[in-house]
């Protein structure tokens, strides 16, 4: 099997280690070598400006010293001051064989009182968080950024995929289901935070109608089979999933999506409350809820705002 060969603008084996191991995580398999490549910025760079120019010219200078490669990769970590302290900011850019830029960041780290402090005055980040890790527990990441570059370097790979098209859309339906007060059922998924709700449904399977879906799905999440589909969307609604999301989805199953195409159903329930038995291993919580209190549960990015477009062409 061909390795992919990847390229990292760095000689710590540290950086190459986390950039092999992240790719991995993916169910990749590559080739990873570092070559010295300069940043082009100042050692500590202290604004996610900066940061992010220094991943960038890493990855393209890398490609310069090895030009036969599949991507060449930079990873940069410096610091960024919103006003309260600084952050520990981390930034990966992927450039591919026509020099097109792909950039992920990972997550940022607020640092103690004392570091911030101390950097301020002129002090090093390194210095400063090795003192401060004598005297108290720390996360080892305020040292290593394992999980930030890791992190970065995920989504810099999906941004990738998204940029030269080789991830589509996982095609879906959806299930807004009323009872006969009008009243909705939303559901709470076990994956999800305590504060995001949606409605039921699920992926659509090789050789299932639309309509053969969301009654299988309704089915096998609520454990009923009390349902009658009153009207189907026009189009389907696409969107693009959050870079982590697509990371999550290629970890736990090999393969991902870089979001969803969603066919939304108009659904009655004809059943009894009691009828409806959610599974425990995909749904933590079922509510039904009135119209105006589905803005309040639906804070995802456009949830609300996809969800009055459906309902309202339902109700044309």
């Amino acid at each position: 099997m061909y390795a992919m060969k990847v390229v990292v603008g760095s000689k710590n084996p540290d950086k190459i280690k986390i950039v092999k191991d992240a790719l991995e995580e993916l169910h990749l398999d590559v080739e990873v070598v570092g070559v010295p490549a300069d940043s082009g910025i100042a050692n500590q760079p202290l604004d996610k400006k900066t940061t992010k120019r220094g991943a960038i010219n890493r990855a393209k200078n890398a490609k310069k010293v090895m030009p036969e490669a599949d991507l060449w990769l930079g990873l940069e970590g410096g610091l960024h001051d919103y006003g309260e302290g600084y952050h520990l900011v981390t930034f990966a850019c992927i450039v591919d064989k026509s020099g097109e830029r792909y950039l992920g960041e990972g997550v940022e780290i607020h640092l103690p009182e004392s570091i911030s402090d101390e950097v301020r005055k002129g002090g090093k980040f390194g210095d400063a968080i090795r003192i401060y890790a004598r005297e108290y527990e720390i996360d080892q990441n305020l040292i290593s950024r394992e999980t930030p570059f890791k992190e970065a370097v995920q989504n810099a790979y999906v941004e990738y995929l998204r940029g030269t098209g080789q991830l589509g859309y996982r095609r879906k339906t959806a299930g807004v289901i009323i009872d006969k007060e009008s009243n909705y059922l939303i559901v709470q998924l076990t994956d999800y935070s305590e504060d995001h709700w949606n409605f039921s449904g699920g992926g659509i399977e090789e050789g299932e109608s639309e309509e053969q879906t969301i009654l299988r799905e309704l089915k096998e999440e609520l454990g009923t089979d009390k349902f009658e589909i009153i009207n189907k969307s026009r189009s389907a609604i696409s969107y693009d999933w959050p870079a982590h999301v697509v990371t999550n989805w290629f970890i736990k199953r090999g393969k991902s999506h870089r979001g969803q195409e969603v066919r939304y159903f108009l659904v009655k329930f004809i059943g009894e409350k009691e009828d409806i038995k959610p599974d425990p291993e995909e749904i933590r919580y079922v509510k039904w809820v009135e119209y105006k209190e589905l803005e309040s549960h639906f804070v995802i990015l456009n949830q609300w705002k996809t969800a009055k477009k459906i309902i309202k062409e339902f109700s044309l």
